[in-house]
């Protein structure tokens, strides 16, 4: 479609915008976005030109779509209907650095307007990247870092003593008093360090000491160029809160 004044039923808008469609209808129901009602069914139907307007009007809806810093540090992504529930282990796909970057930064700016304290886990290089583009997005990134609220390393030597450095910090951050947190990790980093069965066991334990006793919500992120597809279904099997969440926040 060329026409700014063809017409889009709701998921043709929803992917034109990169949100949900419960989105689109939360915003057109309070009138914030301009949609035709068409047929006995009164079925949504979005004109492009109204599309555009209503993007221009609202904070980027990816990280990495302006390299200029926020004029609004605490802006919200244009999609703020996902509530992220504590306890959350979620699992996203990417086969990019770029991807890797895009999941990244958004979870973890979320995070830090939010309250949160962040902990990114990812090779040097890798989090190097990742802060690159996250400090586009927040200019006040280098505070959250000097006050602890933005944690990142690379992996440990092995899935226990991954295990045990998490403990240590949260516990850490919880005694000063952080009442949530979010951890982003890049999983390859881990795979590289373990067998796939010690691999596997390690998202095991972290399920039940990390994420069953800690107010935290984590993005376990697999990139495809480098697990087998039985690994990635695996990922999914194990980290059944991804089938609640958009498909738009979980692969890049």
């Amino acid at each position: 479609m060329t026409d700014v004044n063809d017409l889009l039923d709701i998921g043709e808008a929803a992917r034109f915008l990169n949100v949900s469609e419960t989105s689109l209808r939360r915003w057109t129901n309070a009138g914030v976005l301009q949609c035709l009602r068409i047929g006995q069914r009164r079925e949504r139907r979005f004109r492009r030109a109204d599309l555009l307007a209503f993007m221009e009007h609202q904070p980027s809806r990816s990280p990495l779509t302006d390299s200029r810093p926020a004029a609004d540090s605490t802006a919200r992504p244009i999609d703020d209907s996902i509530t992220l529930t504590r306890g959350g282990h979620l699992c996203a796909l990417f086969d990019s650095e770029l991807g890797r970057a895009t999941l990244a930064v958004r979870f973890m700016l979320e995070g830090l307007q939010e309250g949160s304290m962040v902990y990114l886990v990812a090779s040097e290089r890798s989090t190097n990247h990742i802060l690159r583009y996250l400090k586009d997005k927040r200019p006040s990134l280098q505070k959250d870092i000097t006050a602890g609220k933005l944690l990142y390393c690379d992996y440990q030597k092995d899935p226990r003593a991954q295990i045990k450095d998490f403990e240590v910090q949260l516990d850490k951050a919880a005694a000063a008093g952080t009442q949530s947190f979010r951890v982003f990790g890049d999983t390859w980093q881990m795979r590289r360090k373990a067998s796939a069965q010690r691999f596997a066991e390690y998202e095991a334990a972290y399920d039940q000491f990390i994420v069953r006793r800690y107010p935290v919500v984590t993005v376990c992120a697999y990139d495809v160029r480098r697990f087998s597809g039985v690994d990635v279904l695996d990922a999914l099997k194990a980290h059944r809160d991804t089938f609640r969440y958009p498909l738009e926040r979980a692969l890049a």
